[in-house]
This record gives C-alpha cells, sequence and structure tokens, in this order.
C-alpha cells in the first residue's frame, strides 16, 4: 500500500507546484494587463470596448473574486461605458440606447458599490448621463436640472471629497437660478456634469 501511496503523493505535489506556479504568473499577467487596458483607456476611452474583461490567464470570475479585484474591474467597465455614451453631445439612436444601457448600468453599479469614493463617482456618471445643453423647453430643462441635483447631491454626500460631483450640482444650481427655479426645488435621483475617468482624471463641465 505504501508503495502504491508514494506516487499518488509525488502526483499531488507536482500538482500543487504546477498549480501554484500558475497562480503565481497570473497574478503578474494581471497586473499587466489591467494596466495595458488602463492606458488604452485613458488615450481613447470612447472608441474602447471589453477592456478589463480578459484579464490574466485563469477564465471568468475567477480572477476577480480570487485576487480581490473584482469591484475594482467592475467599476473601470462601468466608466468605460459612460464614456461610450459620449455624454453631453448630440447624438443619433444609436447613441442614445447606449446612454439608456449606462444609465441602467451605473445605477446598478451604484447601489451594489461598498466604497464611498467609487459609488460617488459611479453616481456622478450617472448624473451626467441625461443632461443636455440642446433642452431649452422650458418644463423639460427644468425638471432634467431638478433631477441632476439631486444625483449630485447624493454623489458629494456620499463621497464629500468628489470634486468632479461638487463642480457639477454647483453647475446645476447656478443653471437652476438661471432658468428661474429656486435650487431647493423638489428634485429627483438621476442626472449630470463633469465627466472622470477611472484614475480621477478630470472632464469638462457638462
Amino acid at each position: 500500500m505504501r508503495r502504491l501511496l508514494e506516487p499518488i503523493g509525488a502526483l499531488l505535489a507536482g500538482l500543487l507546484g504546477v498549480l501554484l506556479i500558475v497562480l503565481a504568473l497570473n497574478v503578474l499577467l494581471v497586473s499587466r494587463d489591467v494596466s495595458a487596458d488602463d492606458l488604452r483607456f485613458q488615450s481613447a476611452p470612447e472608441r474602447q470596448r471589453d477592456l478589463w474583461k480578459d484579464v490574466g490567464v485563469i477564465p471568468g470570475s475567477l480572477i476577480g473574486h480570487g485576487l480581490g479585484i473584482e469591484d475594482d474591474l467592475a467599476y473601470r467597465r462601468s466608466a468605460s461605458l459612460f464614456a461610450r455614451a459620449q455624454p453631453g453631445r448630440r447624438a443619433g439612436p444609436q447613441i442614445e440606447a447606449l446612454r439608456g444601457q449606462a444609465a441602467l448600468e451605473l445605477t446598478r453599479a451604484s447601489n451594489a458599490e461598498s466604497d464611498p469614493g467609487r459609488r460617488s463617482q459611479l453616481l456622478n456618471f450617472l448624473g451626467v448621463i441625461p443632461l443636455d445643453r440642446s433642452v431649452t423647453e422650458f418644463e423639460r430643462r427644468a425638471s432634467m436640472l431638478q433631477t441632476a441635483r439631486g444625483v449630485f447631491q447624493s454623489a458629494v454626500r456620499t463621497d464629500s471629497e468628489n470634486a468632479d460631483a461638487k463642480v457639477n450640482l454647483e453647475i446645476v444650481l447656478r443653471d437652476l437660478n438661471i432658468t428661474g427655479l429656486p435650487p431647493n426645488a423638489p428634485s429627483g435621483e438621476a442626472a449630470g456634469g463633469r465627466r472622470s475617468s477611472p484614475g480621477g482624471v478630470s472632464g469638462e463641465g457638462y
């Protein structure tokens, strides 16, 4: 029996060694792939697709859960979808549909996010999506701005250090005053302003 068990033990030890090597290699490759996708996103955020999905050598959610970075990858993917939606620009039906998808995803992601900083930035992204400077009809613009105010206030309450959300809130409050509505008018939960990347690089006002 002992002679039978010895080669089995040696085989298992060899398999464990190979597994440890693969896991160590995967850690290095994940770091490389995430950094590479970060650079791709920063260079052309509106044109990138399927970033931060195929990283490392271990497929599927095992990558993120095993290394404890699934939340980080999910946040990056939400930010990428936001950028592709091209908020604040005139758009055709395809982009409008993408904006609807982005709004749903950002709502889901912000509700699920446990990190206050990331949750605040996801709310900030969500606020930007529906804002449109070309909307001039009074009731539509008033509703749009009131909704945006509520979202940016939520973002600031979640993370008082979120400079993007603070700027966006100031812009919306200013526009509400220009529109002739009091800044404390009733508001909802959804809408607009300054953009930023997963790394926190600020963009322009909405």
